[in-house]
């Protein structure tokens, strides 16, 4: 197992039992496929760098999450294809920190 570090943004129009709703749900993918969650940090909701149009919408601000967990492609992959599908996050990247 690779250890990886997802960071995403979730819209700031959602209400906090969504936002709540999602990173268990996330977490959950994780767990669910054989990862292990090692830290999860809310950082809360902060000021884009740019504006981001996501769903014909254009975003200034979002909620950022950064997780921290050891898992295979499975894991990232299936994390992957949620995230695609859901409307709520809105920006997403998971990098492998043991290529660092």
């Amino acid at each position: 197992m690779s250890k990886y570090e997802m960071m995403y943004i979730v819209r700031p129009d959602v209400e906090e039992e969504v936002l709540k709703t999602t990173r268990e749900r996330l977490q959950a993918i994780i767990t669910d496929n054989g990862g292990e969650l090692l830290e999860t940090n809310d950082l809360g909701k902060r000021r884009l760098a740019y504006l981001v149009n996501h769903d014909a919408k254009n975003f200034r601000e979002g909620y950022y999450t950064v997780v921290t967990f050891n898992g295979n492609a499975t894991v990232v992959n299936e994390l992957d294809r949620v995230i695609n599908i859901s409307d709520i996050v809105i920006r997403n990247l998971t990098i492998n920190i043991d290529e660092k």
